[in-house]
């Protein structure tokens, strides 16, 4: 009976708490990762406008170039190019465009020197059609290419600067914001030069003349067209300008010329240290430029006579970012080192020269002087860096040098 009645008492019991029960399951999902990535693309597409189709482009910039004349003395001059272009959307993968370009300076035996470019080209976004069959993209002018390319260049130099030229190139292009723009590339070229009638200088002309070479090419600036521009872009969340950045390594993005008998190119590295959390800092950097010239049938018939161009830059600046404190306090910016900046600086050159142009002497300026300009560093990873200033020589003065040295100079390159 005890026994009958314990086995009834199981079975209400059972039976009374499946009713009252409910089962939990408890899943447990890592979100942050999801959440980070999410916040990655949407940042990725304000920046670089890439769900926003564009089909026409007038594009105003600056290009940086390798060196085309003699020298390498003052090469922000003679490297620089300000151009104006168009591109037209045709398919969603192709696109035409033009561009002119003029670009010019002074130095050394060269005297005014300077070119001007024309360029037609047709290119293919070869990724462009799966961006946009996977929602990643829109049909516009964001993305990478293969590029054929032709040109046509009249300058002055010591002789006439006449070249022609057809190749091919990758590259890639990406717009900023509403109207920022910068272009990237690296062509391979069959030539030609114009030959000079003195014999002398054909002789270097014929340097020039190599038909097969291999050249970069770097342009930023500003582009207009018929996209609907954004209001209240989250700026200061897409550029990071909250960041506490202490100290910068600074790689500058570098130009090269490769050819069988001229070639040239610059580079530089750079870097930058806070004072404590002070709105001052510490800015060094070096630069270098060189160029080399094979000529043929020079001094005599059958010779080769090589010869080399340097340049070496170190400069120490003093930084002061005048509108730091006040950004901060407002909630604009963060203790980093990006903005409006004024600087003393220190600036040591040495140039020499083997070539016939540069008469085969070398050049040193020691100056102290003063810079303004405005660096921006982006996503932590790249930068740009516009500045002008003007030093004293400290040096004693020859025929070989100068008492005042100035320069007008914007960088763009890699966080390292």
């Amino acid at each position: 009976m005890k026994l009958l009645f314990f086995a009834l008492f199981l079975c209400i019991f059972h039976v009374s708490n499946g009713q009252d029960s409910v089962q939990v399951t408890f899943a447990e999902e890592d979100s942050g990762e999801t959440f980070v990535k999410q916040r990655f693309v949407d940042r990725y597409e304000n920046v670089f406008m890439t769900k926003v189709p564009t089909r026409h482009m007038l594009k105003i910039g600056l290009t940086f170039m390798p060196n085309y004349v003699f020298s390498v003395e003052n090469t922000a001059d003679n490297t620089t190019q300000v151009d104006v272009g168009y591109e037209y959307k045709a398919l969603p993968s192709w696109s035409v465009g033009a561009e002119l370009g003029i670009s010019g300076g002074s130095g050394g035996n060269t005297g005014l020197a300077g070119t001007i470019l024309g360029k037609i080209y047709g290119r293919w976004y070869y990724d462009m059609r799966r961006r946009m069959r996977e929602g990643t993209g829109s049909n516009n002018f964001t993305g990478n290419f293969l590029a054929v390319v032709g040109e046509r260049q009249w300058g002055k130099e010591v002789v006439n600067n006449d070249l022609k030229r057809i190749g091919l190139e990758f590259g890639m292009q990406r717009r900023f914001l509403n109207q920022g723009r910068m272009e990237l590339g690296i062509a391979l070229y069959y030539q030609d030069y114009r030959q000079d009638d003195d014999p002398l200088l054909l002789a270097y002309e014929f340097s020039k003349s190599s038909r097969i070479a291999i050249a970069s090419r770097t342009s930023m600036g500003l582009a207009f067209g018929d996209w609907k521009r954004q209001k209240n872009q989250p700026f200061c969340e897409v550029l990071r300008c909250d960041d506490f950045v202490q100290q910068l390594w600074k790689l500058q993005w570098p130009t090269v010329y490769i050819s069988r008998n001229y070639s040239n190119g610059s580079a530089g590295i750079s870097y930058e240290r806070k004072v404590k959390s002070s709105p001052f800092s510490l800015n060094t950097q070096l630069s270098v430029d060189y160029l080399r010239i094979v000529s043929q049938d020079f001094p005599a018939p059958g010779a080769r006579f090589v010869t080399n161009d340097y340049q070496l830059q170190s400069t120490l600046h003093l930084r002061y970012y005048t509108n730091q404190k006040k950004a901060i306090r407002q909630g604009t910016g963060g203790n980093n080192l990006s903005g409006f900046y004024v600087a003393p600086y220190m600036h040591h050159l040495f140039y020499h020269s083997e070539t016939y142009f540069g008469e085969g002497k070398s050049k040193r300026h020691l100056g102290l002087g003063a810079s303004a300009g405005f660096q921006q560093v982006m996503f932590g990873s790249a930068f740009i860096d516009f500045s002008a200033g003007m030093s004293h020589n400290m040096l004693k003065v020859n025929e070989n040098s100068r008492r005042y040295l100035g320069y007008v100079r914007m960088g763009f390159g890699l966080v390292l």
